[in-house]
């Protein structure tokens, strides 16, 4: 193993007196320390929003921490002892956030859990960590049904008092835990156990979390991140991604899942920042023109979506052609002298944004560049970042340059990079012998950090933490490189790198960037097969039936008619990939591919064959957008048409 190119862009604070509890810039080190920091600095401002039945509900930052301090106590009443796990599985909102700074200010250790998974992943993951106090929402204590045994106290969150219709009996006689409402919590707190709370001390090194990542390559793991592990990200990020008390953020990524988490839990709340959840994706639009966002999260498909309805509504109003033609005017004239006009030419759409958006960024998975390229051409900067939960998550960030943006060709000459490391961290390339990866002779090779954010390893697996650790180094399982500037470009991981006989590599990520380009794919992944003893580069594709319906006219809808329309968009969308790199073939799917959370293509749970019954894509298409991510409704196509 050699080491390759290393991009150092700051040295990790060294350690304070730990009683301190702070790092040598003045940070806090542990979220006990950052709320009582918040309170002092921050206090009467509103630090969560969130809309309920059309009633705004807010909390300050000094309402924050009492009521977390409050449930802490709770806890502490209930039997929590420092160490323990607490499972939070419940939806976005003031309860979830106030939950979890309870856990961990309790010296008690947060396993955040998706809601939406089925019963007995939930259960595996609960079971995993041996909590036994779990808060949920009602609609998931409902589903678990009986599912987690061992779990003794039940708090749910969002309403859905114990004994109502919303809470099944199945749960209270298998598992009998107590249940108690939310605000109940607070009232089991009692002199004794507030004073065991003044008195418990967490230290920089204690666990804060264990997140369980199945992710894109299977195998459950916990990741054990610490506070120092979150309060080192905070400081780096907040070098890389500007807030500050002025900012409004709009949440509407799950926040179980590290990067959202980060930005609005430690990193917004460390610099006063307001923060909006909103669980329904087809309220956005709403929020956004309510809150007006200086900065809004999101993932790939969301933003893949927001340009998909905003195109789509456009046309719906009979106003494409003009659109185009802006667009064009837009580009031409950001070729020519670098300055955007998008925030001119679209003003409209802007104010539909809220008005006062200065950027969105994006994570849990690649942007595809042609999507960071449409909302530049309109005058909307996505900044995009790249890490893992292993790393608490941020490791590099494209900065944030207004005058770049606005006056130059810098970021797009730069789309597709995720920036260079951010402070306090340090990314290098190692080989990968068994892809036949040399840094030295390709360039690239497998990317490896360090850092204070790094995990101390995986929640009682040894072996997976040794299997991932190079030293103090992280093996990130991302294959990239590093330019001359320190900005980093991911080109595949290094588990899904397909090594062909003749010794050439694809690299799964690069052809589904080229494929995804047609309107005719709404998912799809690359993959390695043996056929005939030979390793080939196949595809496995879930067809958008509206688009293939309006091209197919009035002829049948048939999987020799969908697969000759989709091949015809494949063979023009490769012609820029080496021959070796072009897909051998393809398989047209009627269901569409699995997915994790954030929506990215859960590669390990990709099937070997896959089937193509038009009925049966006829039903899973409907139902795909019924459960999907919004499509263009009224108020899409009016803010779109406006534009």
């Amino acid at each position: 193993m050699v080491l390759g190119k290393l991009r150092l862009l700051g040295a990790p604070a060294e350690d304070d007196t730990p009683a301190l509890h702070r790092a040598s810039d003045g940070a806090p080190l542990t979220f006990p320390q950052m709320l009582d920091d918040n309170r002092r600095t921050w206090g009467g401002h509103v630090q969560f929003q969130q809309k309920v039945r059309r009633q705004w509900q807010r909390i300050t930052y000094i309402e924050v921490y009492k009521r977390s301090h409050d449930l802490a106590a709770g806890l502490i009443a209930l039997g929590l002892r420092r160490g323990d796990r607490v499972a939070l599985v419940a939806e976005n909102g003031i309860d979830w956030a106030c939950a979890y700074y309870a856990i961990v200010v309790a010296g008690g250790v947060a396993v955040p859990i998706y809601y939406d998974l089925n019963p007995g992943e939930i259960a595996e993951m609960v079971e995993r960590s041996e909590a036994n106090i779990a808060f949920m929402s009602a609609k998931v204590l409902a589903k678990c049904d009986g599912a987690m045994p061992h779990v003794r106290t039940a708090i749910i969150i969002g309403g859905g008092p114990p004994g109502s219709e919303a809470v099944p009996g199945g749960l209270l006689r298998k598992a009998r835990p107590e249940v108690l409402e939310f605000e109940q919590l607070t009232g089991r707190a009692t002199a004794d156990s507030r004073q065991k709370l003044a008195s418990t001390i967490v230290e920089p090194d204690d666990l804060a979390s264990i997140v369980f990542t199945s992710g894109t390559t299977g195998g459950m793991k916990g990741v054990m991140l610490t506070h120092r592990n979150f309060m080192a990200n905070m400081r780096s990020v907040r070098g890389s991604i500007p807030l500050n008390d002025r900012d409004r953020v709009v949440m509407v990524l799950p926040m179980h899942h590290a990067f959202p988490f980060i930005v609005g839990m430690v990193l917004a709340a460390a610099v006063g920042a307001e923060l909006t959840f909103e669980n329904d994706l087809r309220r956005i639009r709403d929020r956004m023109a309510e809150v007006k966002p200086t900065i809004f999260l999101g993932v790939p498909a969301l933003f893949e979506l927001m340009y998909r309805n905003i195109v789509h509504g456009i046309e719906a109003q009979g106003r494409l052609e003009s659109f185009e033609r802006a667009l064009r005017v837009a580009e031409a004239t950001k070729q020519r002298t670098g300055i955007n006009i998008g925030r001119i030419v679209f003003r409209e759409l802007h104010k539909r944004l809220g008005g006062s958006l200065r950027f969105m960024v994006s994570g849990g998975a690649a942007l595809n560049p042609q999507v960071a390229r449409d909302f530049a051409r309109i005058g909307v900067p996505i900044i995009q970042g790249w890490g893992l939960t292993e790393s608490a998550p941020v490791l590099t960030a494209q900065r944030w340059n207004p005058r770049k943006f606005y006056m130059s060709n810098y970021y797009e000459d730069h789309i597709g990079a995720v920036g260079p490391a951010v402070d306090g961290v340090e990314v290098a390339l190692i080989d990968v012998p068994e892809k036949e990866l040399y840094v030295h002779l390709h360039g690239e090779g497998e990317l490896v950090a360090r850092g204070e954010n790094i995990t101390p390893g995986y929640w009682k697996s040894p072996e997976a933490t040794a299997a991932i650790k190079v030293g103090e180094w992280l093996r990130t399982g991302d294959v990239g490189r590093i330019d001359e500037e320190g900005n980093v470009w991911i080109t595949g991981r290094s588990k899904f790198v397909i090594v062909l006989d003749s010794g050439e590599k694809v690299h799964p990520d690069e052809v589904e960037e080229k494929i995804a380009r047609s309107p005719l794919v709404e998912d799809a992944v690359v993959i390695g097969r043996k056929v005939r003893g030979k390793a080939q580069a196949w595809a496995v594709i879930y067809p958008n039936r509206d688009v293939v319906q309006a091209r197919l006219g009035s002829e049948v809808i048939s999987e020799e008619a969908v697969r000759r329309l989709v091949k015809a968009d494949i063979d023009a969308n490769q012609s820029e990939l080496a021959p070796y790199k072009r897909l051998s073939d393809f398989m047209l799917t009627d269901v569409p591919l699995p997915k994790t959370a954030l929506r990215k293509v859960a590669r390990g749970q990709i099937a070997d064959s896959y089937a193509f019954d038009a009925r049966r894509w006829e039903q899973s298409w409907q139902e795909h957008i019924a459960a999907g991510a919004p499509a263009a409704d009224e108020a899409d196509e009016e803010a779109a048409a406006t534009a």
